[in-house]
């Protein structure tokens, strides 16, 4: 009896089987009990010898990582390279700029390496819509949306961008603050930072608020120089604001440094927010207020996504989580 023949009688990829041996999340209750009662019938037990002359034969899934700076997706990348392991797949990590073109990169990789699955970190299926159409293997986004491409192939798990946007930029609207500076990507290339912005708009337009893009908006990428930089532009350009909506904490923390160095105090004389909740915000001083993207279950339910697809032909599914307002130290009321 071996894994192959476990599998065989329960109608489940080997992968399934793997991670029922080693208690490992991502696999439905009843297929858990189904695979777990045929291992008991037979009285299997892994045989590592067998396992360690099988570890050269795995098939590879590959990690698309979008942008070389950015700490959250790094996190979630650390977090799926362990859910991988004890699983029957290779993972082979691919960092890219934040402007490039991931589908395309996906579909090169595709045609040279035949991977079995491919996992984008970040990306804009939106922007790059056709050439995501293009890839033909199971696939996932995280953090970022993908129900609009029409590729059955293609899962996607995110946070809700827009309500979380919303959230934090009436946050600033309550506590007095109407002359707001955004710290953001470039809309042109960056599909989270354009859904972003027009949740802001839509906030700014409801309360009849209104806001100059060209004086008010400063782009930057999802570094901490892109933040200080733009923080330093924004005040230059409109030294009236009180606070900054800023699309990244790392870009937060950024002018959180840069604002001091030009002898403004956080929150005192600006309050900004971030966003991502990664843990370096609640080190830095002020404390950022900011959203907490919920890392662990974005990277377990695109791995399970992920695996459905590849292992049992399941259907591309579009998922939406939740996310935790962070109540830091980097906004304050004003009259």
């Amino acid at each position: 009896m071996t894994i192959r023949d476990i599998a065989r009688e329960c109608g489940v990829g080997l992968g399934t089987v793997s991670r029922v041996l080693n208690g490992q999340l991502g696999v439905k209750e009843s297929t858990r009990e189904r695979v777990q009662a045929v291992i008991d019938k037979y009285g299997f037990v892994v045989n590592q010898n067998a396992r360690l002359l099988k570890e050269q034969d795995r098939k590879t899934v590959y990690i698309l990582v979008k942008g070389t700076s950015n700490i959250m997706l790094n996190s979630i990348l650390e977090i799926i390279q362990k859910r991988f392991e004890g699983l029957p797949y290779n993972t082979s990590v691919v960092i890219l700029d934040e402007y490039d073109n991931e589908a395309q990169e996906a579909c090169r990789i595709y045609y040279e390496q035949k991977p079995l699955g491919m996992v984008f970190l970040g990306g804009n299926p939106d922007i790059y819509k056709e050439d995501f159409t293009k890839v033909q293997i199971p696939c996932v986004v995280i953090a970022n949306q993908a129900h609009e491409v029409e590729n059955k192939n293609l899962s996607s798990v995110s946070t809700d961008d827009t309500e979380a946007t919303a959230f934090l930029v009436e946050h600033l609207i309550e506590n007095g603050h109407t002359k707001i500076g955004v710290i953001g990507g470039d809309m042109k290339s960056s599909e989270v930072t354009r859904c972003r912005y027009e949740s802001f708009l839509a906030v700014m337009k409801k309360h009849n608020l209104p806001f100059d893009f060209d004086k008010n908006y400063s782009v930057a990428k999802y570094s901490f120089e892109g933040g200080a930089k733009a923080a330093k532009e924004l005040m230059e350009k409109s030294p009236g604001l009180t606070a900054f909506f800023t699309m990244a904490d790392v870009m937060a923390i950024g002018a959180v440094r840069s604002l001091n160095d030009m002898g403004y105090s956080v929150p005192k004389d600006i309050s900004l927010t971030g966003f991502d909740g990664i843990p370096l915000a609640d080190y830095c001083t002020p404390r950022i207020t900011t959203i907490r993207q919920k890392m662990e279950l974005l990277a377990q339910q695109g791995i399970s996504a992920l695996l459905e697809c590849i292992e049992s032909q399941e259907k591309s599914t579009h998922i939406l989580l939740p996310f935790e307002f962070i109540r830091g130290e980097s906004v304050r009321k004003i009259n």
